[in-house]
């Protein structure tokens, strides 16, 4: 990956609306450029998405296995680090 940082990695599956929604918005708060945030959460992530343009990240989600969904986000120009997503 760019910049050799290892991703940031959240677990949130057991966590009750809208928590997983709320630690990921306050780990994004402190998320340094060249970053990447990768987080698995109980259920597609729809209500944060408008929040992540709005605040000026990009991001990767799609289906997780065994349910949820897991989504990689970063700055928008780090926007070259979602090309290939790690592993969650």
């Amino acid at each position: 990956m760019a910049g050799g940082l290892t991703p940031l990695r959240l677990d949130l599956r057991q966590l009750p609306a809208p928590e997983p929604m709320q630690r990921i918005l306050d780990q994004l708060q402190t998320l340094p450029a060249g970053q990447l945030l990768l987080a698995l959460t109980p259920l597609y992530p729809a209500p944060l998405l408008p929040i992540l343009a709005q605040w000026g990240f990009v991001w990767y989600v799609h289906d997780a296995p065994g349910g949820g969904a897991r989504i990689a986000i970063c700055h928008a120009s780090d926007r070259h680090l979602l090309d290939t997503p790690p592993a969650a």
